[in-house]
């Protein structure tokens, strides 16, 4: 059996991967999973003060409503 293949976080960023994962999952939870970009390594998720997190593309859209 082969060894399946193993990428780290930059690569899961490249792919639009960890934006989505925030975006859908952790943001409206309160959380933001986060990456050294020197390493690609997490060290796991900053946590909102106030419940949860907005992207710069949700404040523009609530903007057009």
């Amino acid at each position: 059996m082969n060894k399946p293949k193993v990428i780290d976080w930059s690569e899961i960023s490249q792919l639009g991967l960890l934006e989505r994962i925030n975006r859908e999952i952790m943001h409206p939870l309160g959380f933001a999973v986060c990456r050294e970009v020197e390493t690609g390594r997490s060290p796991g998720a900053l946590v909102s003060e106030d419940g949860t997190w907005v992207c710069p593309d949700q404040v523009e859209q609530q903007g057009r409503n």
